[in-house]
């Protein structure tokens, strides 16, 4: 095999290898943020009456488990938001101007054109700006009144690791400033062996032969139901929705047919989330039940692992390249007017 046919190989299986690195990588990221100071780090959103996660996608279920994770543990609180939304709806209205308000950007290149222009909206409200990124020498870094860069670099179109790494020191931040404790040093330690025993799920119940996928998940798994599937989306071109869990029942349901699979992120062995998944297998659907690894919805950033893999199995098998997803682009660029 020819050196240049060495390098096609390597390309082709980039998003494999970003998916199966990450345990090496949150070694890595979680030795950066302990070395942080960061006692007066982003303070203003601990003293907030409202704060706002804003992101485009993936970045935008990241928020929505962002937002319900901080509020968990602050008591204050947090509204996931679109970045298309703020910038484009007309009809769009943040809280009163009398409270305290503050947002967390969030973009993988720090560039997307609409949370970019979320971000100067929110500047020119005077609402303070926080941003998290790995874009080091971004307009989301540049612009925000204080920011997060992560050392990693993720070349992949898909977020897999960024995804994981940046809800990780999201979470990190919360708990540190919130001077709880965390339990990350022990999941960091397990996640080899949770993305083993994901794998090793998913092809010893042969649950990537189903023609629709559903995920659920409430409180902090409603983001990672929802990112978990998009992977199934963008990588192998299946059809998966995302509920909040006891949403379900309400309509959706109705789709259910034996080929159908439900994936249930459980939080903390909430009771009424198996009577749910017992409806479903009723109704004729394989079901699989994703029990936490910590009691607090700390094990977040593991959980999306399992939807990552799920849609990068299913891709290889039916032939497709998770790394030329059809349609989509590493970073999304709009005309912008306002320069």
């Amino acid at each position: 095999m020819s050196f240049l046919s060495d390098i096609e190989v390597m390309i082709q299986m980039l998003t494999e290898q970003e998916i199966y690195t990450q345990p090496d990588d949150f070694e890595r990221l979680l030795a950066f943020l302990n070395d942080l100071h960061i006692e007066d780090f982003a303070r203003y959103l601990f003293e907030s009456d409202v704060v706002y996660f804003v992101g485009c996608g993936s970045s935008y279920y990241l928020a929505v488990s962002a937002s319900k994770y901080f509020s968990r543990v602050t008591g204050i609180d947090a509204k996931p938001l679109q970045s298309g939304e703020v910038t484009f709806a007309s009809s769009f209205v943040l809280g009163s101007r009398d409270l305290k308000r503050s947002a967390v950007l969030i973009s993988r290149s720090g560039d997307t054109t609409e949370t970019v222009r979320a971000l100067r909206k929110f500047n020119q409200m005077g609402i303070k700006t926080f941003g998290i990124t790995l874009g080091e020498k971004s307009e989301l870094r540049r612009i925000c009144q204080s920011s997060l860069v992560l050392p990693l670099e993720e070349r992949s179109v898909v977020m897999t690791k960024s995804f994981s790494c940046m809800l990780l020191s999201l979470f990190y931040l919360i708990d540190r400033m919130a001077k709880i404790a965390n339990d990350y040093d022990r999941l960091v330690r397990l996640s080899r062996k949770f993305l083993h025993e994901s794998e090793k799920s998913i092809e010893s119940q042969a649950i990537d032969g189903a023609k629709h996928y559903v995920f659920l998940g409430t409180g902090v798994y409603e983001g990672i139901a929802k990112e978990s599937a998009l992977k199934l989306q963008e990588m192998s071109l299946t059809f998966a929705e995302a509920y909040s869990t006891f949403e379900y029942r309400h309509g959706p349901k109705s789709l259910v047919t034996d080929q159908t699979l439900v994936v249930l992120y459980a939080s903390d062995q909430n009771p009424e989330e198996v009577t749910l998944l017992g409806e479903m297998q009723r109704l004729g659907a394989s079901t699989v039940l994703r029990t936490p690894a910590a009691e607090n919805g700390q094990d977040a950033f593991l959980q999306v692992l399992f939807g990552q893999l799920l849609g990068l199995i299913i891709a290889k098998r039916k032939g497709l390249n998770p790394d030329q997803p059809r349609n989509l682009s590493r970073v999304v660029f709009l005309a912008d007017e306002s320069r």
